[in-house]
């Protein structure tokens, strides 16, 4: 997705092992282990999500004060994040904060499935009319649904499903005739971001609508992922050797040759940590042009990426890094998604998005 104003700052969660938890496998799957460090910085992460939620279910963008500013994109992420703790050490108030979350998501949408994001203060806030996407929003809402689904027993809520089944309208309403998504159809560009968090978010929806039996529902976001997937080949610029970020509807490509950490520089950063193959030279390139924490380019982003391109070593620097950064972390120097995508980045890949291959 796109960097909204401020710049602030992505399926299946596998568990994690640290020393003072007691975790089984889920589905014969392997487990990913996460140190004491690890959890001490995913728990000074938890803290300020939790903080940011108010008791009617939004989460807010910053905990701190009376000013509220809620942006549901960032919100998605702060609940798959407490999802993926869930995971590690299960917290039973933690699933209610996601349930709320997505109720009161479904509350607030739009009658097409898109929402809107809310200002004000603690005493009253609104929509301001307005969103920074449709696509990105509707798919990390598929997301966090799909996850909830699985981590909780028994039958999802029906204003949850319903939202869901909407949020695949919006996401329909978007997509473009070679299968790419526009971040909105008042702002028609496709964003290389928005289309992998698109790719992701509808695999992990048509998991949920199968197993809510929702049949159409899942064909449907399974054709859409598909036209996606076919693609996403066009942001590679084969003259410069890197993903472009943006294509227009004239089908020119956005690409400077990494010249700027954003928006092209973290373009390369989703691309990399997502799109099968691996693109070793790329990561490189990138390592000798920018470095975490500048502007745009944020240690969770290298990290996630690292994941896939990067030697062990220089993996376990990074993850160094990020349990820094976040324990630097407070309710007043970050808001709500950086926390939430430092712990999915902390995680195994699959609790990020999954590998894109051809």
């Amino acid at each position: 997705m796109r960097q909204l104003t401020v710049k602030i700052c992505m399926p299946i969660l596998l568990l994690w092992l640290i020393p003072s938890v007691n975790a089984s496998e889920i589905n014969g799957e392997n487990r990913t282990m996460v140190s004491a460090d690890d959890w001490a910085a995913i728990e000074q992460c938890l803290g300020i999500i939790r903080k940011c939620q108010l008791e009617d279910g939004m989460i807010r963008m910053k905990a701190a004060g009376s000013p509220v500013w809620t942006v549901p994109y960032c919100s998605n992420f702060a609940v798959m994040a407490l999802l993926a703790a869930h995971a590690i050490h299960p917290n039973q108030p933690d699933l209610r904060r996601v349930e709320r979350w997505l109720i009161w998501y479904a509350d607030k949408q739009e009658p097409d499935g898109t929402i809107c994001d809310r200002e004000g203060n603690l005493e009253s806030y609104r929509s301001q009319g307005k969103r920074d996407s449709t696509d990105s929003y509707a798919a990390t809402f598929l997301m966090a649904v799909y996850r909830y689904q699985r981590a909780v027993p028994g039958v999802v809520r029906p204003e949850i499903i319903q939202a869901a089944r909407k949020v695949l309208t919006a996401i329909g309403a978007v997509v473009q005739s070679d299968g790419l998504t526009i971040a909105k159809p008042d702002y028609p560009v496709k964003y290389l971001m928005d289309n992998l968090e698109v790719y992701g978010g509808l695999q992990e929806g048509a998991l949920f609508f199968d197993a809510t039996e929702n049949i159409q529902e899942a064909r449907k976001a399974r054709q859409l992922a598909k036209a996606v997937k076919g693609s996403l080949q066009k942001f590679w610029s084969e003259k410069e050797q890197c993903f472009g970020c943006a294509i227009d509807l004239k089908d020119n490509l956005s690409c400077d040759d990494l010249s700027k950490p954003y928006p092209h520089g973290l373009a390369q950063l989703f691309a990399l940590a997502h799109l099968a193959p691996e693109r070793t030279i790329l990561w490189q390139r990138l390592r000798k042009c920018f470095s975490p924490e500048d502007k745009g380019m944020p240690t969770e982003r290298w990290l996630m990426a690292a994941m896939r391109c990067a030697e062990s070593d220089e993996r376990e620097d990074l993850r160094r890094a990020m349990r820094q950064v976040m324990l630097r972390f407070t309710l007043e120097n970050v808001y709500v998604d950086r926390p939430a995508l430092a712990i999915l980045a902390l995680s195994d890949e699959s609790a990020r998005f999954p590998d894109i291959t051809p």
